[in-house]
């Protein structure tokens, strides 16, 4: 009879950022994203979770706009970068996409056009905003039409080609997605701080910290706490159990993520915003009244 090998406990904390990152490392090692990428075609909505993505797959982050809606502290927001015309907003004229063919980055199209070229060899990644503790996700949208994701899950479920959602667990709330939907909707909105937001559930397979390590390593993950301070607020702390090889090989991909930040984020300025929707324009913030 063959000895059963002794699993070894490891203890792992994430910040946001590195999270991102270690989750970007995983997505490129999946079957179907590696095929887009030599074969399809590989598209990436701007977001910090993506941001790394494409790091991993053309070796460098690119200038200009990589994030579109945020949460910052003074509350719902768009990058300086992001699309303010409601002709540029207009679903099927968004051409902030970034796409990969043939491991190069390629100059953006409208969305319209490049979901019609897209197949069932093809793979879109977008961020979300919310998971529940059943693993399904959600995207915030400040746009009437849905956003942007609506009418990619729309042509997905036509022409067949793959969603991937990579989220970290920070970002997980306590109730279901469809619950948070009901409740989110931003028509019936009174009062927001920045922009009101509605909550579209997608699908598609999602990606966590937890998936990563299982598809980087083979061990198993965890969570055991969340939170922190000085930079660690958002952090994830991991319990892993897996062989020593396992482990070992964690701890090397941990040295390649650890340290890891987001580009700067440029926030618009509300003096000089454009966007009626948001309330900040309408009146001063209700806590500095």
């Amino acid at each position: 009879m063959g000895s059963t090998q002794k699993k070894i406990i490891s203890q792992i904390v994430l910040t946001s950022a590195e999270s991102k990152k270690l989750i970007a490392k995983a997505v490129v090692q999946l079957r179907e994203v590696q095929r887009s990428v030599r074969e399809g075609i590989l598209a990436l909505h701007p977001s910090s979770s993506t941001v790394f993505i494409l790091e991993e797959i053309i070796g460098k982050i690119p200038k200009g706009l990589w994030v579109c809606g945020v949460v910052t502290p003074k509350g719902l927001c768009m990058s300086l970068e992001a699309p303010e015309s409601k002709e540029e907003r207009t679903l099927g004229s968004f051409i902030y996409t970034w796409i990969i063919q043939k491991r190069k980055l390629q100059d953006s199209v409208e969305l319209g056009l490049l979901l019609g070229k897209m197949g069932p060899d093809d793979v879109y990644i977008k961020g979300a905003n919310a998971l529940d503790p059943k693993g399904n996700a959600g995207v915030l949208f400040a746009n009437p039409a849905g956003g942007s994701i609506g009418k990619v899950m729309k042509v997905a479920r036509e022409r067949k080609f793959k969603i991937i959602i990579p989220i970290g667990l920070e970002k997980l709330i306590p109730v279901s997605i469809s619950e948070a939907a009901k409740k989110a909707g931003f028509r019936k909105v009174n009062k927001a701080m920045g922009l009101p937001c509605g909550l579209i559930p997608i699908n598609g397979k999602v990606i966590t910290e937890i998936d990563a390590i299982k598809i980087l390593t083979g061990a198993t993950a965890t969570p055991i706490a969340a939170g922190g301070l000085k930079g660690a607020e958002g952090a994830i702390v991991l319990s892993i159990e897996g062989s020593q090889k396992e482990i070992d090989t964690l701890q090397e991909k941990i040295k390649e993520i650890k340290g890891a930040v987001l580009p700067k984020l440029n926030l618009k300025s509300c003096s000089k915003c454009r966007l009626s929707v948001c309330h900040f324009r309408k009146t001063r913030p209700f806590w500095a009244q």
